[in-house]
């Protein structure tokens, strides 16, 4: 007998499953993550939860179809993977990952796509790329600092890749700007903050809230999509961020003191 169930969480039931992230639905994040799954769900996005024998969270995969997918990537065949995680330490399940990569393919397979793509990276925040190459992908592109794009195909079809005009990206970007969407849920917290800390360091941070995916993949200066700043064409931070962070940031980066 299997030690867990893979469930697939959708608009009518992701309330009562939750989406492995944040517990407390109380949470600014877990609010904010709530509508935006619901939201997107309604454009194909999909999210498969593990559930051990005990009814417990032991790990997720969400993904979406590539015309509705939140990573800056040019991937319109592909299903693009979001994030995956398993807590293998706190329960000592072999296979749920490739359990997990085994259903998104078997999606692909039944839509006819071509594949898989996942944007992988050396930093945080995101899946390093072996655990994808130990299931059969390879890497199809590469963007700075330090992110990777691989693929598992299907079909003899042309490789994802990354946009490439990272540059441009920038230099349209002045003064200081967050662009962020609500995809992870530990934004939530800290963004309601964010300005006033600005403004305590003399600085105005113009928030930019992106609520369309293609809007996303076309205006995000890095691959992950989710949480930009960006001051002036400069990348500061690629990552979601602290309120600690920010403040050295603003000191370190940026030259400023906060003013009393």
């Amino acid at each position: 007998m299997a030690a867990y169930n893979i469930i697939t969480v959708n608009a009518d039931n992701v309330e009562q499953h939750g989406f492995f992230c944040v517990k407390n639905k109380r949470h600014p994040g877990y609010l904010a993550k709530l509508a935006w799954l619901r939201r997107q769900m309604l454009g194909g996005l999909r999210l498969k939860l593990i559930l051990t024998s005990e009814g417990r969270h032991a790990g997720f995969l969400e993904y979406a179809p590539g015309p509705a997918t939140w990573r800056v990537v040019e991937a319109d065949n592909y299903l693009v993977i979001h994030c995956i995680w398993v807590a293998s330490n706190k329960f000592p399940i072999k296979g749920m990952a490739a359990a997990l990569l085994d259903e998104c393919m078997q999606d692909a397979r039944a839509a006819g796509l071509a594949g898989l793509a996942v944007v992988c990276s050396d930093g945080s925040w995101m899946a390093g790329k072996e655990v994808f190459r130990k299931h059969g992908f390879s890497q199809s592109d590469e963007a700075p600092p330090n992110y990777q794009l691989l693929s598992k195909r299907i079909a003899a079809e042309s490789p994802p890749a990354f946009p490439g005009n990272w540059g441009e990206r920038l230099e349209r970007l002045r003064g200081l700007q967050l662009l962020y969407t609500p995809q992870c849920p530990y934004i939530g917290k800290s963004l309601a903050e964010l300005p006033t800390i600005a403004r305590q360091y003399g600085i105005q941070l113009t928030m930019v809230e992106l609520n369309d995916p293609a809007q996303a993949r076309a205006t995000m200066p890095s691959p992950y999509g989710v949480s930009n700043l960006v001051y002036n064409g400069r990348l500061l931070a690629d990552r979601p961020f602290s309120l600690t962070r920010f403040k050295n940031i603003l000191r370190k980066e940026l030259g400023l003191q906060a003013q009393h």
